[in-house]
């Protein structure tokens, strides 16, 4: 291994001006890099980077369906579990102020976050019964006080 390339490379990408900072110069003192540790980076995608962008497309699509005002976001967080790390589906209005309802789900794989906000998105679309107000103790309702009145008038 290779201590002092390996120390020259990374200096000089952390010291590349943003202008000049392309993916291509990036990629190629990282490979140089590996190289010189005597280790291989692959370009092939893992499996969590694959399932991250089947559900940011598939986010993509279901804000589209729901209309211009949503937008969709995937994402990565630490959560619990022996993996430690799980796949998060958020599709909420532009404006944060909006009335409209924000969906949020989390999964370990992007079929179970996308099923996450399918269902968020069915309850909000089911018709909802009517809350009933609660009693509110010591009030007398109107049609009560006029029947007290009426029975009292009458005694």
């Amino acid at each position: 291994m290779d201590s002092k390339l390996i120390d020259a490379l990374l200096i000089e990408l952390l010291q590349l001006p943003e202008q000049r900072r392309t993916p291509e110069k990036i990629l190629a003192n990282l490979m140089l890099t590996a190289t010189a540790a005597g280790v291989s980076l692959t370009t092939t995608a893992a499996p969590l980077q694959v399932e991250h962008l089947q559900l940011a497309a598939a986010l993509e699509h279901l804000a589209d369906q729901l209309g211009s005002q949503y937008r969709a976001r995937a994402m990565l967080r630490l959560g619990g579990g022996l993996d430690g790390i799980e796949l998060g589906a958020v599709v909420e209005p532009h404006d944060s102020t909006s009335p409209l309802p924000r969906f949020v789900a989390f999964g370990a794989t992007a079929r179970a976050a996308l099923a996450g906000i399918n269902r968020e998105i069915r309850a909000n679309n089911a018709p909802k019964a009517a809350i009933p107000k609660p009693r509110r103790s010591g009030r007398l309702g109107l049609h009560k006080l006029q029947g007290q009145l009426n029975k009292a008038a009458t005694a």
